[in-house]
């Protein structure tokens, strides 16, 4: 049902359509750019859309979470909102053993800091007093909602079930069987029970860089340096760190930002 990727899609060259491709900035490394460049679009996106179902175009005053302050995801979602968008305070979660890196990796940028391991969101977050929040994480929904002002809260999501129209361009529309489409109508139902009572809005977005717009935007977003990469390189020679590298990634434990894997130099 899915893409089978196509021969060589880890080759050391490729061929990419042009629209996909930016100028990489000066100031970054290629191992830099290839860590976030892509996730920059997909950030910048998805608080966008929440946005502009709200009518707005800023953070600027709002308190926003995202869980997952040091993942791949979390870490650009979280200096998107707060360097470009603007906003206020951000809140987000990290392991024990991380809470001492967050300031390390993202200097100045998350506000209030939550050990998942031995802290709950609930006695720390007070019910209502988030305005923005962006899940990336299934797991972190119900701290999402219960966070959330349940009047005018905004709930964007990169991991949640998709629905029917966001998984025909995840798939491709020419692949997308008809049943599985009635499935994710189906699984909408679940999200009508866990909004239930609640004003929130939310969506799953996933990020488009053929939107050339948004795309060069990014771009200048990076630049400027407005997003650092928060990233971990390997050399794929050494491959007992490549294993290491990659169970981590698997498991979704442990690893801080994003895995670069050098095929060579």
């Amino acid at each position: 049902m899915f893409r089978i990727p196509p021969p060589g899609f880890v080759s050391e060259y490729t061929v990419c359509p042009e629209n996909l491709l930016i100028r990489k900035p000066p100031s970054l490394s290629f191992e830099e750019a290839a860590s976030f460049t892509p996730m920059v679009v997909a950030a910048y996106q998805v608080i966008k859309r929440g946005l502009q179902v709200r009518g707005e175009e800023s953070l600027e005053g709002k308190t926003v979470f995202v869980p997952g302050a040091l993942s791949g995801t979390g870490s650009i979602i979280i200096q998107v909102a707060k360097n470009y968008f603007g906003a206020a305070k951000i809140i987000s979660t990290v392991s024990t053993a991380k809470v001492p890196l967050v300031e390390e990796y993202l200097p100045g940028m998350v506000d209030q800091i939550i050990d998942y391991k031995t802290q709950k969101v609930g006695d720390l977050v007070p019910q209502g007093t988030v305005d923005f929040a962006v899940n990336t994480q299934m797991s972190s929904m119900d701290d999402c909602i219960a966070a959330l002002d349940k009047k005018t809260g905004t709930l964007m999501s990169i991991t949640s079930i998709p629905t029917k129209k966001v998984a025909k361009e995840i798939i491709g529309a020419d692949r997308f069987p008809w049943w599985f489409g009635v499935i994710l109508d189906l699984a909408q139902y679940y999200y009508t029970w866990k909004f239930w009572g609640t004003n929130i809005y939310h969506e799953m977005v996933s990020g488009s860089p053929d939107i050339r717009e948004d795309l060069e935007l990014s771009g200048e977003i990076v630049a400027l340096g407005k997003v650092k990469p928060v990233m971990r390189v390997v050399e794929l020679e050494d491959i007992e760190a490549v294993r290491n590298n990659c169970e981590e990634v698997y498991a979704v434990k442990g690893g801080i930002g994003k895995l670069v894997v050098v095929i060579s130099k």
